[in-house]
């Protein structure tokens, strides 16, 4: 694209709803890494990321959703169950030990409709986790907690949008999941 000041920051998640998003925050705050020196990432931020887009077009952006829309995945349960820490970016995060098969199987659809859109997924395999905390140097003794159920019923478009207090992450569209019979 060669007009970068009309480019849009964007990337597709899972989105908890309100309540989820507290037990996440609760329990984050519960544990021994909340009192650390990080980045401690704003509640309404929290997500699991499925694919990240980067800088795009709204011309791209409407293919991407336009793809997005075709995706007939089921809905599932997502068990968070457990912290982790990326060593080299310093995050400290949460996710889950058994990565359900839907999930799996709508980060694979979704990057097959988006090749349409001349998107390219990621080389690494992929890890579901939502980031708490960035910047954090030592995460110190990884406690465990009750796990978090999160009933999935839908999947997200987003945008990163900087302002006074950081980044912004705006839900532009909503895509259903399936409701087994």
């Amino acid at each position: 694209m060669s007009d970068r000041a009309n480019a849009r920051r964007i990337f597709f998640a899972l989105w908890p709803d309100d309540a989820v998003r507290q037990q996440i925050y609760d329990t984050f705050n519960q544990s021994p890494q909340s009192k650390l020196n990080g980045r401690i990432m704003r509640p309404n931020n929290l997500h699991i990321t499925l694919h990240f887009i980067g800088n795009v077009s709204d011309e791209k952006i409407n293919c991407l959703h336009q793809q997005a829309r075709q995706l007939a995945a089921e809905s599932f349960v997502l068990n968070l169950d457990h912290y982790g820490y990326f060593y080299k970016p310093r995050v400290f995060w949460m996710g889950c030990h058994q990565v359900p098969d839907n999930l799996k199987k709508l980060y694979k659809e979704l990057g097959i409709l988006f090749h349409g859109c001349n998107y390219e997924v990621e080389n690494r395999p992929y890890a579901p986790h939502i980031t708490l905390m960035r910047k954090l140097n030592r995460p110190g003794d990884l406690e465990s907690f009750s796990p978090i159920s999160w009933q999935l019923n839908d999947f997200v478009m987003v945008e990163s949008v900087t302002c006074a207090e950081g980044v912004e992450y705006k839900v532009l569209q909503r895509y259903p999941l399936l409701h087994p019979l």
